[in-house]
């Protein structure tokens, strides 16, 4: 390996220490993944899921701190009945974005696909607890969490 190549590696793995993305390191702007993510976003709504993951994939790799790309890779797997990825990837979204009531909404709806009612229940106390009551969209995903409550039977699942 010649020195220029080692001098690359060096600055980026710095880079990665100090907290950058890989898009940051790379060079690539929000704009160009913005694009990006609006061909995957294409894809998913044809139905083109197999190529709406593989794009949400590159996302998720390239910014792996943005919340949307985690959600849409999330929303893919949902959709392709990969309910653990599903919830994994809603995992990291909700991390990112503890008050958006949607990443633990549609976790909750992949934990009832997979019968685990309890980790389900888990989930909408969790959209309850952070989803802001202030908000047009937090008033929409608690009336939406408390109709998931119906579909999981017995509240004893809802027990703190």
């Amino acid at each position: 390996m010649d020195k220029a190549m080692q001098d690359r590696i060096a600055e980026a793995a710095k880079k990665f220490a100090n907290g950058a993305t890989l898009k940051e390191v790379r060079g690539i702007t929000n704009d160009e993944l913005e694009a990006v993510y609006s061909l995957g976003f294409g894809y998913y709504n044809t139905g083109k899921y197999e190529d709406a993951q593989k794009i949400f994939e590159f996302l998720v790799l390239f910014d792996h701190l943005n919340t949307k790309y985690w959600f849409a890779l999330g929303a893919v797997q949902q959709a392709r009945k990969d309910y653990q990825k599903a919830i994994a990837s809603y995992g990291y979204s909700s991390f990112l974005d503890l008050e958006n009531p949607k990443p633990q909404y549609h976790a909750a709806e992949c934990y009832i696909a997979l019968g685990d009612k309890a980790n389900a229940a888990s989930a909408i106390v969790a959209l309850e607890q952070y989803c802001p009551t202030n908000s047009e969209a937090g008033r929409q995903y608690r009336a939406k969490a408390a109709e998931l409550r119906k579909t999981i039977i017995g509240e004893e699942a809802f027990a703190v």
